[in-house]
């Protein structure tokens, strides 16, 4: 009896679930909020800086002046502190006092011309011009450095004499121009900066997609419930030696007979007997 060695047994794998990924979408309303934030801070903050530009020209042409080897009168309506410039180049334009002066200047010289400035009040008292004051301008034509500091405390009318040996220049009174025009400026690219990067975050988490849900693509994926598994492969033919041959299988043996069984008598008064086991005949004679 030879035994010949079968294949395994191979199981076909279902095809793996195919899944398909759609994109996410972009939140349209960030977008839309960081746009608006973008050219609100841009616009707006660039608007404050062009004002500030603006007020700080008319500031300047707005200052008093005074012309070189005359008395100016001045009329203060507010308190405070007052700046004196000497100023370089400008132009003169409606002058009070006793110098009708209407016309253009520049100082040719390259340092600050010297001059001497004395300001009475209404009553005839000298005011006290303090030294030391900073700053300068130059917009729009016209061009002054400080030179002077004066505390008005009363309002009212007040006389400004300048004298010098230099007659190119012009000498101006007011509060520094350049502080309100700094302010504004400052707000303004404050304003302008603020806009620009919560316009940029907004627009960049609006165009940011959203997490994508994975969704099973239609008639594809998971096998059917009851998917049968792929039949046996036959086993290959073997070679047989020639040493050997094929025994036929032996007849089952049939298991020993046991004798029947007979149910006893049942006994006189009742009760149950045990069941014995029905002899065998005796043996027939010998001949």
């Amino acid at each position: 009896m030879s035994y010949q060695p079968q294949a395994p047994p191979t199981f076909q794998q279902p095809p793996p679930p195919v899944v398909t990924v759609t994109k996410g979408k972009r939140h349209k309303g960030m977008i839309l909020f960081g746009i608006i934030l973008l050219l609100a801070g841009l616009l707006g903050g660039g608007a404050m800086v062009a004002k500030s530009m603006s007020n700080y020209e008319d500031a300047v042409k707005s200052m008093a002046r005074a012309p070189v080897g005359c008395t100016t009168t001045l009329v203060f309506d507010k308190l405070g502190s007052f700046t004196l410039y000497i100023e370089t180049k400008g132009k003169l334009t409606d002058i009070g006092g006793d110098c009708d002066a209407n016309a253009d200047y520049e100082h040719s010289g390259d340092k600050l011309p010297r001059v001497s400035l004395t300001l009475l009040d209404a009553g005839g008292d000298e005011v006290d011009l303090e030294r030391g004051a900073t700053g300068s301008y130059d917009v729009s034509g016209y061009k002054g450095s400080a030179v002077r500091k004066v505390q008005i405390d009363e309002a009212g009318t007040y006389r400004l004499n300048v004298e010098s040996d230099d007659t190119d220049f012009a000498v101006s009174i007011g509060k520094n121009p350049k502080e309100d025009s700094d302010l504004l400026k400052t707000i303004g690219g404050a304003v302008a900066l603020g806009g620009l990067i919560l316009g940029l975050m907004f627009l960049l988490l609006g165009l940011r997609r959203r997490r994508p849900d994975a969704v099973p693509a239609a008639g594809v994926g998971a096998p059917p419930p009851g998917w049968p598994p792929s039949p046996y492969a036959p086993a290959a033919p073997t070679e047989r030696h020639p040493g050997y041959r094929t025994e036929p299988p032996e007849p089952p043996v049939a298991p020993p007979s046991q004798p029947p069984l007979r149910l006893p008598d049942q006994p006189p008064g009742g009760g149950f007997a045990p069941p014995s086991f029905n002899p065998p005949p005796p043996p027939p004679p010998p001949p």
